[in-house]
């Protein structure tokens, strides 16, 4: 081999190895960033405080004995542990889609993300931009705060930190046993209708009532959940001191298990459970599954 083939063959190689260098200090530069979303292990029960800060409304999370709430009404629990839980999830199913901040106005994780906050104790355990949805199925971009890089993450995250208050509060009025119920009056304007426990068969008044209507009567007293909720200004042009109807549910010891008042109005029937403040919307069908004309409860060849 000639001097001038020999340099060549040499240039080649050095050139080879310089590539294999760049090569495997890039994958170093790669192995360094995780390609999964890395989050702190959390369940509701370590956190206190949820914050979901957005342009358009902020929502603050605020634990309260065993429930919680949201902007200082009764939120819906369950959905609150939904939450926490979706972002447990995000760890598992994300994918690292970049690292260049110029990208992340792009992917809606900028300023204009919102910004999701877990905290304990007043400390934060999690800070998390939650931005534009992601490229495939129920997926979303995510970063941690202060950091570049930018997951797709998939799950009901993303879902779930765009909806506003009103789907975050607590929808269930009341949730009575039925062998826990003793009486129950209904009225319709002047005229009341009363029900009492006699054992195992219920009255009427004086007369046996139908069986089968006070059975469904007190399957819908076991789950009213409400449709949703009025606004302020609705809800201050309202008349529950002489309301339309009135449902009144006592236990076998007389104690007050359910007082629920309902205004009509020409959008449909509002109702308010005493002691509670928040007005709720209740259909048409529902109101009168819970409170039916007295005829429905009178037993035939009574």
């Amino acid at each position: 081999m000639s001097a001038k083939a020999l340099l060549r063959a040499l240039a080649t190689l050095a050139a080879l190895v310089a590539l294999w260098g760049m090569f495997v200090l890039f994958r170093g530069s790669l192995s360094d960033t995780a390609t999964r979303l890395t989050l702190p292990d959390l369940s509701a029960a370590d956190v206190d405080g949820i914050e979901i800060v957005a342009a358009a409304e902020t929502l603050r999370f605020a634990r309260s004995g065993p429930g919680w709430t949201v902007n200082g009404a009764a939120a819906d629990a369950e959905q609150v542990r939904k939450l926490v839980a979706a972002v447990a999830d995000s760890a598992v199913t994300s994918e690292l889609v970049a690292r260049n901040p110029g990208s992340h106005a792009r992917l809606g994780v900028d300023i204009a993300g919102r910004r999701l906050v877990f905290t304990e104790g007043g400390g934060v355990l999690l800070d998390l931009v939650v931005g534009s949805p992601g490229g495939g199925f129920l997926s979303v971009y995510a970063r941690l705060a202060g950091a570049d890089e930018v997951y797709q993450v998939r799950g009901t995250l993303g879902g779930l930190v765009g909806r506003d208050v009103a789907s975050w509060r607590d929808r269930r009025i009341a949730a009575i046993s039925p062998d826990s119920v003793g009486r129950i009056a209904i009225r319709h304007g002047a005229t009341e209708t009363v029900l009492t426990r006699a054992g195992d068969a219920w009255m009427v008044g004086d007369s046996p009532a139908d069986t089968g209507a006070v059975r469904r009567l007190l399957g819908a007293l076991a789950d009213i959940t409400a449709m949703g909720f009025t606004s302020p200004a609705e809800a201050e042009s309202l008349d529950f001191g002489w309301p339309d109807r009135r449902l009144t549910v006592l236990g076998l010891g007389s104690d007050t298990l359910l007082d629920l008042l309902v205004d009509s109005t020409e959008a449909g029937f509002r109702v308010r459970s005493a002691g509670r403040p928040d007005v709720f919307q209740l259909d048409f069908w529902r109101v009168n599954e819970l409170m039916p004309p007295a005829a429905a409860f009178r037993a035939s060849g009574s």
